[in-house]
């Protein structure tokens, strides 16, 4: 095999995992934001919490596991959370644990409502703060400036 031929393979391999790692980021993205979309308009025409949860897609996630979830790497940056306390936990944490974490809350919703466990708006909520957060770190954008809070 000549060295021409070898260095061919390579290059062609990583353009395709690059294209791989391209391609599930961006899914990932959409469907984030498209989630993040349908949860505002839900809770600004009062759908249930239930219907929320179980309206949620996963799809790309789902495609993305099957295939290993190839994503962009980076971890978890102080600017990115600045002003929110309750993040600092994620501090450090790579993009596809935030992901699977993310996911894995989704997961845990929709099997909570799919059991009669229908009470669940302090967890959607926090889910809902947690899809910010991974659409915003995978975007690598800070999270918009909290508002500061009325004194009493």
């Amino acid at each position: 095999m000549s060295l021409w031929k070898v260095l061919f393979d390579f290059v062609d391999k990583e353009r395709t995992r690059f294209d791989n790692v391209r391609h599930d980021t961006h899914a990932l993205q959409f469907e984030i934001e498209a989630n993040i979309h349908f949860f505002v308009d839900g809770v600004a025409q009062a759908v249930s919490t239930a219907d929320i949860i179980n309206g949620l897609e996963t799809k790309a996630f789902e495609h993305a596991m099957l295939s290993g979830l190839h994503i962009r790497q980076g971890k978890l940056a102080s600017r990115t959370i600045e002003g929110y306390k309750e993040f600092d936990k994620y501090l450090g944490e790579p993009s596809d644990v935030l992901v699977k974490n993310l996911y894995l809350k989704i997961t845990l919703l929709q099997k909570l409502i799919n059991a009669g466990k229908l009470d669940q708006d302090r967890k959607l909520k926090a889910l809902f703060r947690l899809l910010m957060l991974v659409h915003f770190h995978l975007a690598n954008k800070p999270l918009p400036k909290p508002l500061p809070k009325p004194k009493a």
